[in-house]
């Protein structure tokens, strides 16, 4: 989504302040690449083209009359530069992101005013789509962030990064969102919310990807006294996410304090969210009806994921009679669309609990669940995935072939 990222010098430097120069630069490069002029046809006749290409990274300042001229050559209005940014609007939208306030990023992107390129009403579109999950959309709107990028503040640029990355966490895509999380590894913005986010991006990223020093680096970042601000149900999220992984040795230890987590006294999206992490960490514990009970008891029937967890605690159960309810649940559920991968962990479950043939599923694997893997990555489907593929390869004595697929 992001070219020649390793190029990018913007990180490196340390361009704070919005000028005409930065959008005459963003205007000219984008209205050039919307029209797919060459840097020659558009510099005919009014500058050089090494001018021209020094003006749309930012690097000089720019003689007003050739910008003029540019602007005229493309039948754009030269008065109107700078007059349709709303003031403070990506800042405004970034609080607004992690407190999860997301009326107020919808009335920013209401207040756009497209009459000419700016990159701070993209970066408030790319905002709305997130939050939308308008993801074609998204992408487009990162594709032409992605054409002007070297002309964009050091600010500007972390956004772009903390859009892009958040939409492969978002999608479970974790090994490419660390391929960008790489690069601002060691970056801080002046804004505080973007470093939260940003510290948010890499604890998830490491925890899916089982980068444990990287995980402990950033829950220690954000759960800092200093962190003042920093929202109390996001803070229990991240405890929860520790929680599991604590869980997987000293479960009983840990036990108490999960189910004394509250999830009622927050909002919507985290009260979910909470119940999620809980069940989780108890299925770590296999407290099988546990969980059962409390997704039967509570209607989690509204999201696939809880209905991912629900087969997964009866299939460890092994009980008729509570297989058919979770079986009937599931497959009267209506996926949505950014529900892919825990569709495939149902169809696959589903599966399972129909078939009689061991191969059958093992197919299904193959051909069907691991592709889609290869890109896509959940931290508790993955290992249920590959426990079976290597239980069904060990039990047909294809030693040699389980061994090359663990060390994969």
């Amino acid at each position: 989504m992001i070219t020649k990222i390793e190029k990018l010098e913007v990180l490196k430097e340390d361009r704070k302040k919005i000028s005409r120069n930065y959008l005459y630069s963003q205007i000219i490069k984008n209205e050039r690449h919307k029209r797919k002029l060459t840097l020659q046809e558009m510099a005919h006749g009014i500058c050089s083209i090494s001018y021209l290409c020094k003006l749309e990274k930012n690097a000089i300042v720019a003689d007003e009359s050739f910008i003029k001229a540019i602007f005229e050559r493309i039948n754009l209005d030269y008065d109107k530069v700078g007059l349709n940014i709303i003031a403070n609007g990506v800042e405004q939208a970034i609080k607004a992101y992690l407190y999860q306030n997301y009326q107020e990023i919808t009335n920013l992107y209401e207040m756009i005013d497209d009459s000419l390129f700016n990159v701070q009403n993209y970066l408030l579109k790319g905002f709305y789509y997130l939050i939308n999950e308008k993801y074609q959309s998204f992408k487009e709107i990162m594709a032409t962030i992605n054409n002007i990028k070297d002309t964009m503040l050091k600010e500007d640029v972390g956004v772009f990064m903390f859009q892009v990355i958040a939409y492969y966490l978002k999608t479970y895509q974790f090994k490419t969102a660390y391929k960008y999380l790489k690069y601002i590894e060691n970056i801080d913005f002046d804004n505080r919310e973007l470093n939260w986010l940003l510290y948010e991006q890499h604890y998830i990223c490491a925890y899916n990807l089982k980068i444990y020093p990287m995980f402990y680096r950033y829950y220690c970042l954000l759960m800092e006294n200093y962190n003042i601000g920093y929202p109390s149900s996001r803070q229990i999220i991240i405890r929860l996410m520790m929680l599991d992984v604590e869980a997987i040795e000293y479960f009983e230890e840990i036990a108490g304090d999960v189910r004394n987590i509250a999830s009622e006294e927050h909002d919507y999206a985290a009260h979910f969210d909470i119940i999620y992490w809980k069940l989780l960490i108890l299925l770590r514990g296999k407290m099988w009806f546990e969980v059962y009970e409390e997704i039967i008891d509570k209607g989690l029937f509204g999201e696939a994921r809880f209905i991912a967890l629900l087969l997964y605690a009866v299939d460890k159960m092994k009980r008729a009679e509570y297989i058919n309810k979770a079986v009937e649940i599931a497959e009267n559920y209506i996926f949505e669309s950014n529900e892919s991968i825990h569709q495939v962990f149902i169809s696959f479950i589903l599966l399972k609990f129909k078939t009689e043939k061991k191969y059958t599923l093992v197919e299904h694997l193959r051909f069907k669940v691991m592709p889609f893997n290869k890109n896509y990555t959940h931290h508790l489907y993955n290992k249920i995935y590959e426990k079976h593929y290597v239980d069904y390869l060990c039990k047909t004595s294809k030693y040699k072939e389980a061994l090359s697929y663990c060390r994969v």
